[in-house]
């Protein structure tokens, strides 16, 4: 299936009971609820990564624009059904130059169209330059959602929400060491939690929340009910997969259906390099990528669901 990357879908009525979802929570906008649906129909919480980079290379792709876009769709037709979401890094594409961007484009169109598509952007500017941003990753791109960074504010992140559609998430804390220097202290995270889930009235708005920093994500869940969640950090970063997922998730009604518990558990975990083969290691790829695929499904499973899961809390 491919996508027309300037189609923008409308957005589709909330439906089912739901993840963190009371009464009086803002409706999810059609983003959320296609992350919803795929993260039901697949039986999935993952997200793929899809990052041009010739140190992920398996065996037999060469470092140049064909090898890395047929890297790219391996991946993809690996993955396709068995995963919720699909993650674009854009600076890997940038770096390729203008033809790193039409690969960009390229590989958009043969996502599945029932996949979440997610742009990591990180962007972040005053209204005009932020206006153009969003523009080009939920117009051009056609990305069901994109990670911004809500440092300069509320008018820099408002174009990212006035497009009601889509799923906007905010960086709050961070998996990478640098944390430390301006998250961690002070709880700063805290603060720009309360304030993304103040902006999220038209039930747009997402968190990005790394796996490395499990004993602050009770905090921020706390702080935020009724916004999904995007973890990364679970791979090779060495972030606890189970510690967070046992601090993140909303408790689970006995009983519930598939859609309603997708909507509820509100976490979406993001893996890149720990879906592809190891260096030097050969065989069919595409059948690699699926074993790890399935395999980090069912640790996510077993994570959100609290099974095997032993957190000390």
């Amino acid at each position: 299936m491919t996508n027309q990357p300037r189609i923008v879908s409308e957005p589709a009525p909330p439906r089912g009971s739901a993840l963190p979802h009371a009464a009086n929570a803002p409706s999810r906008c059609a983003a959320v609820n296609k992350l919803i649906d795929a993260s039901s129909r697949t039986g999935s919480l993952l997200s793929a990564g899809l990052e041009p980079c010739e140190a992920y290379l398996p065996e037999g792709f060469e470092a140049n624009l064909p090898g890395y876009e047929r890297f790219l769709r391996t991946i993809i037709d690996a993955t396709a059904g068995l995963v919720a979401a699909y993650k674009f890094n854009l600076a890997f594409f940038e770096a390729l130059g203008p033809e790193g961007w039409n690969l960009l484009f390229r590989v958009r169109r043969a996502l599945p169209n029932d996949a979440l598509v997610i742009a990591d952007a990180k962007r972040g500017d005053i209204g005009t330059t932020a206006e153009h941003y969003a523009r080009a990753l939920y117009a051009e791109l056609n990305a069901d959602s994109a990670t911004v960074n809500p440092l300069m504010g509320r008018d820099s992140a408002e174009p990212f929400i006035a497009h009601a559609d889509k799923l906007t998430f905010f960086l709050v804390l961070t998996s990478n060491p640098g944390a430390s220097d301006f998250l961690i202290p002070g709880a700063l995270y805290a603060t720009i939690a309360r304030r993304v889930a103040s902006w999220n009235t038209r039930g747009n708005c997402g968190a990005v929340v790394g796996a490395t920093q499990p004993g602050q994500v009770e905090e921020i869940r706390a702080l935020m009910p009724e916004v999904p969640f995007l973890i990364p950090g679970i791979g090779a970063q060495g972030g606890d997969l189970e510690a967070v997922a046992a601090r993140g998730r909303v408790p689970i009604d006995a009983g519930a259906d598939a859609r309603s518990r997708a909507a509820r558990l509100g976490l979406l975990f993001h893996v890149t390099r720990g879906l592809l083969p190891a260096r030097g290691e050969s065989g069919d790829v595409g059948a690699m990528i699926r074993t790890r695929t399935r395999e980090w499904n069912r640790r996510i499973a077993a994570a959100a669901e609290g099974r095997n899961a032993h957190v000390d809390r």
